[in-house]
């Protein structure tokens, strides 16, 4: 069973979970204007021949960059030249946001691209496709990818959205002819549109935080959706909150007393599969398999879920022949079948080592997570204060829900202190306290931050030194 959270806050949040388990996770800014899948009519400004791109103003602060690896492309191409792009990924630090000339368009059911033929996602069986909804006539000028969803839709809404796409291409090619950019063409739809669209015909329930995203997902999908009440948010309600915040862990445990250590490099991520003693009847060599093996679908699952992406370096427990190693391979292929950014998995070494490599698309978690750490002077991260904030917010709520408390004890890791107290005012209206009576602590521990309630006499008297609202 698969289910879709919605939280609209600051930002909104998208979480998938499958039979209780988290996922796919991600962010969305509502107001940001660019986003992948956008078509735009762009004009060249500068060619790099070096590096075998084109700079294109889209309307961006910064120009977009095109790779043009044919050489014959890249000549044809010239500055002041008007060119239509399809955004590939967002704008991220230095760089401005990566297009491509090669544009599609996409739906539930269906990928159209400038060609012929038609065309059948790797997910799909192809023969039992063609037997359930017979075959369909290609389209002039267009090549048409039948995706994994279109297996359980209608005939009828299948041609529809073809219809549809091919009316939102012509529309495309006729503005683009006046050749005044930079201009979009055609707006892609939101994250979540895509997560709905990916996961159409597998979302069971869906869960939401407010009554207009209840109602937008009524008025532009169609789908019914729970409304969430409670005083705590949705994601603390339901332990999505927690997941997120065990993401920072590098280390993970696995089912059977092993492990795996997740490091970050600049040039790859290194997962270290580690297995714990071995006890029990089963032979060593069995026990050690079986932690790769469930290793290689908690690696699929955190390296999904972290959005971590590049050169992926897997060092596996003591991988002794080809039956081994094949095993093993199949296993992180399968692991990953789910995941669009997947790139490919090359064979294991004889050091036991697997090489894969995954798409970039958006920014790791821990940048929504974590920030530089001023208390260290920038040397380190810590939890992100905003978050901080939120949880701790979460947390008031959830420990009134049964018993109307109304003095609470908040300790806080000294490295927030500087900032909590350049605008004390702004920290108490974000936990929202309330009536509540907060009596705030600094302290150098080993977590972020702690909530406790004050009930006894003798407790608030003792902290009432820290009392700040």
């Amino acid at each position: 069973m698969i289910e879709l959270f919605i939280e609209d806050d600051a930002h909104r949040r998208i979480a998938l979970k499958e039979r209780g388990s988290l996922t796919e996770f991600y962010i969305e800014d509502t107001g940001q204007n660019i986003q992948p899948g956008d078509l735009y009519l762009g004009i060249i400004k500068k060619k790099v021949k070096s590096l075998k791109s084109v700079f294109v103003d889209i309307g961006a602060k910064k120009n977009a960059y095109l790779y043009v690896q044919d050489f014959q492309r890249f000549q044809d191409y010239k500055e002041g030249q008007s060119v239509l792009v399809e955004v590939l990924k967002e704008e991220e630090g230095s760089k401005g946001t990566k297009v491509t000339d090669k544009i599609s368009i996409g739906g539930k059911y269906v990928v159209l691209f400038p060609g012929k033929g038609l065309g059948f996602s790797k997910k799909l069986d192809r023969d039992l496709f063609l037997d359930t909804h017979g075959s369909f006539t290609a389209i002039e000028g267009y090549r048409i990818l039948f995706r994994e969803a279109s297996m359980d839709a209608s005939r009828k809404d299948i041609e529809e959205e073809i219809s549809q796409i091919t009316r939102s291409f012509e529309d495309v090619y006729k503005k683009s002819e006046t050749g005044a950019g930079p201009l979009k063409l055609y707006g892609q739809s939101s994250v979540l549109s895509r997560v709905l669209r990916d996961n159409f015909s597998k979302i069971q329930m869906i869960y939401v935080n407010s009554r207009s995203l209840q109602g937008e997902l009524e008025d532009q999908y169609g789908i019914p959706s729970l409304l969430h009440k409670s005083e705590r948010s949705l994601f603390d309600f339901y332990g999505i909150e927690n997941e997120l915040s065990n993401l920072r862990n590098r280390k993970v445990y696995l089912k059977d007393g092993g492990n795996i250590v997740i490091e970050e490099t600049e040039a790859m991520v290194v997962v270290d599969v580690n297995s714990a003693k071995h006890k029990g009847s089963q032979s060593k060599e069995d026990f050690v398999m079986e932690v790769n093996l469930q290793a290689a679908g908690e690696i699929a699952r955190q390296i999904r879920l972290r959005n971590l992406s590049g050169i992926i370096l897997i060092d596996f427990i003591d991988v002794k022949n080809d039956a081994q190693k094949s095993l093993l391979k199949e296993a992180v292929e399968k692991a990953f079948q789910e995941d669009p950014l997947f790139g490919k998995c090359y064979p294991i070494t004889d050091l036991g080592l697997l090489q894969l490599t995954r798409k970039k698309k958006g920014s790791p978690i821990y940048s929504y997570l974590e920030e530089s750490c001023t208390f260290c002077k920038g040397a380190g991260t810590r939890l992100s204060f905003s978050y901080v904030m939120m949880r701790i917010k979460n947390e008031l709520a959830s420990k009134t829900e049964q018993i109307d408390i109304k003095d609470f004890h908040i300790q806080l890791h000294k490295h927030y202190e500087e900032t909590v107290r350049d605008d004390i005012d702004l920290f108490i209206q974000k936990i929202e306290s309330g009536q509540k009576r907060i009596y705030l602590e600094f302290k150098d521990f080993h977590q972020d931050y702690e909530v406790q309630p004050l009930v006894f006499k003798n407790q608030i008297q003792e902290m009432e030194k820290y009392l700040i609202s």
